[in-house]
């Protein structure tokens, strides 16, 4: 579309979209009218407070109170009302018998399993290629693992109690052996009650001194059993260091969960039903079976807690499998900033992680055969700079990037000019803002590769638009659901349509909103207006941070789906030039995630009023849809 004089003059004047700069801001106002492109009416009114009239806020049914206080369970968080256990992939990973759908773990068909890891034998007597598909044929019908081996018509795994304490014997590659009474905890337990048909699991896990038992053990020795709590039944967990049963050694004994009554107002009630204290809530430890207890904790008793508000057990720190959403339990903090990640992903430098002492001496686990069907899924590489941030280019405010650093930033081209920035997600998709872009394909240009957008070197392209995808919510008036797909054309024939340099590649793609939480330091980038809007040839970025609760500051501007970050005394801010640029958070493995997409704000850098960003992991399933799980999935596909 040819642009007016008036409009050419009212560019020049203050540009267009929203944009990085230590003092001015993005889009300020809805398009005035319906005949006039997003861009262009975002732009006519650039300087002043948003004004259109927007949609009423919508009134959310009303919560009780819940009856206790508690300084680690957020019982008054929205988490609560939610009903998150470990089926909840906003929360959890999902096994990789399972996938993520609209934000629940769902069960597999066996063939989507990957083909890695041992044969194993079931409790049918049936031989599977992997444990992945003997769980994936489980989540269907009553088959549960025995053991890993080709061998199933010997001695199967079998676990049972005996006498009036009901002490625990397991039988595994045809010896029987009790189970000791140190390290036997309520997970433990939930497996094994969980195996003999109490859903429930277990209501307590007690411990037995051998010289007390009424039927005297014949058993000489006893294992130690580690488990997470959601094991279908006690031979999943990990077994370890076989010791001599004396007359004083504290052995293992259970009581599955038998209760009918509903759970008293001083206990905590598991989305599975099963009621347990309100002290258990929160330690590390699943006594609920389905998680539910551990996954809305402002703080942890025991344990280590996850940014996402989960606590896991201290053994699962740096035991080679992520349970943290954020890694952060495999990967710990560099000692200061100028320290940069030894375990930065997809290096060579990442370090050998530690064992658990508990778990020198290993006789049987499943765990390395669900790390190994985790690896083989999680095959996407994303999110994954070359280039070195130096202790300079850490401080707030708009910096000039290095050439390379944000391989995954793109402008887009609008008939010649460029008044939009993008991201580049893989194969030959690219997010942006829904105000920057028409569904015309025809007026648009992708260029990748752009350090300075007046100049153009080996590492730059510009790329044809086959589609352009606007959210069928999108809504101008109000910038709800403010977000686009661009699909490129593959003008080269290469699989992923966009070739790899140092100066491009993808950013990861988050699937949930509970990855990166309010505090977490971002980095903002762009070509938008700088101070006293001038304009910004060179890729300028800048580090801010998200900012929880917005809907206190625009009240029923704030719709769901969108996310406030910046500086909330104005210093540091996207602006004019801006939109539809990436908003991109790393996790603790130094992976790099697109968490926004810069989509609108009051003027720039205004003291209160931070930018606000279309909360990327909201649509994840949307994009996927049209992308392709696979293209962006890095876990629960």
């Amino acid at each position: 579309m040819k642009l007016s004089s008036l409009h050419l003059l009212i560019l020049l004047l203050i540009g267009f979209g929203r944009a990085i700069h230590p003092g001015k801001h993005r889009v300020s106002a809805p398009p005035a009218h319906p005949d006039i492109p997003p861009i262009l009416a975002a732009t006519s009114l650039t300087n002043s407070t948003t004004t259109a009239r927007l949609p009423a806020p919508i009134t959310p049914e009303p919560i009780s109170e819940p009856k206790l206080e508690d300084d680690y369970l957020d019982l008054k968080g929205e988490c609560m009302t939610k009903g998150f256990s470990n089926l909840s992939c906003q929360k959890m990973f999902c096994p990789p018998w399972m996938r993520c759908i609209n934000g629940e773990c769902l069960c597999k068909v066996p063939y989507q399993c990957p083909k890695v890891g041992s044969r194993v034998c079931g409790s049918d007597g049936r031989s599977y290629l992997s444990f992945c598909q003997l769980k994936a044929v489980g989540c269907k019908k009553n088959t549960w693992f025995s053991h890993i081996g080709s061998d199933c018509k010997g001695d199967k795994f079998a676990a049972d109690v005996f006498g009036d304490e009901n002490v625990v014997q397991v039988t595994r590659a045809g010896e029987t052996l009790l189970v000791c009474g140190d390290g036997w905890n309520i997970p433990a337990a939930n497996a094994l009650c969980r195996s003999m048909g109490t859903d429930k699991g277990a209501e307590t896990a007690p411990t037995v001194q051998s010289m007390d038992l009424t039927i005297p053990a014949l058993l000489e020795k006893c294992v130690h059993v580690v488990c997470t709590g959601a094991e279908s039944t006690l031979a999943e967990c990990t077994f370890h260091s076989l010791k001599e049963v004396h007359p004083e050694t504290m052995v293992a004994a259970v009581s599955c969960y038998k209760r009918t009554t509903d759970c008293s107002a001083a206990e905590f009630k598991c989305v599975n039903g099963k009621c347990i204290k309100f002290n258990h809530t929160c330690d590390g430890l699943n006594d609920c079976g389905d998680h539910s207890d551990e996954v809305c904790c402002k703080a942890c008793r025991a344990g280590f807690h996850c940014k996402s508000g989960v606590c896991i057990s201290l053994d699962a720190l740096q035991d080679g499998v992520t349970d943290c959403l954020g890694a952060e339990d495999e990967y710990p903090p560099p000692e200061d900033e100028d320290t940069p990640f030894q375990a930065r992903a997809g290096f060579s430098d990442v370090p050998q992680l530690k064992i658990p002492v508990q778990e020198t001496h290993i006789l049987a686990t499943t765990k390395n055969e669900t790390q190994a069907s985790k690896l083989a899924l999680s095959s996407v590489v994303c999110g994954i700079s070359k280039a070195e941030h130096s202790r300079k280019k850490r401080l707030l405010g708009g910096k000039v990037a290095t050439k390379g650093q944000i391989p995954w930033q793109v402008a887009i081209e609008d008939e010649g000019q460029i008044h939009c920035g993008g991201v580049y997600i893989g194969g030959c998709w690219v997010l942006t803002a829904a105000h920057c872009v028409r569904p015309k394909p025809e007026l648009y240009r992708v260029k990748v590769g752009v350090w300075h957008t007046l100049k153009i070197d080996q590492d730059t392209d510009s790329l044809a638009v086959k589609k352009v995808i606007v959210h069928p919510q999108y809504d101008a008036s109000s910038y709800q659901n403010d977000i686009a797909l661009i699909e490129v054309k593959n003008s080269y024939n290469i699989p992923e349509c966009v070739e790899r340099t140092s100066s491009t590649g993808p950013v990861c793609v988050p699937w949930s909103e509970y990855q990166f939480q309010p505090g977490d330091k971002c980095v903002i980038s762009g070509w938008g207006r700088g101070q006293e809007y001038k304009m910004i040839y060179t890729l300028n970025w800048a580090n801010i941070s998200i900012i929880g609760n917005c809907s206190g500051l625009y009240g029923h501007r704030y719709y769901e789906g969108m996310e406030c970050a910046g500086n909330l005394d104005g210093s540091v801010d996207s602006c004019q030039g801006d939109s539809g640029g990436p908003l991109v958070c790393k996790d603790a493995s130094g992976r790099a995630y697109v968490w926004g997409i810069v989509s609108w704000g009051d003027k720039c850098g205004v003291k209160g009023h931070p930018g606000v960003y279309t909360k990327v992991a909201h649509y994840f399933d949307w994009i996927s849809f049209h992308v392709g799980r696979d293209l962006i999935s890095r876990h629960n596909i």
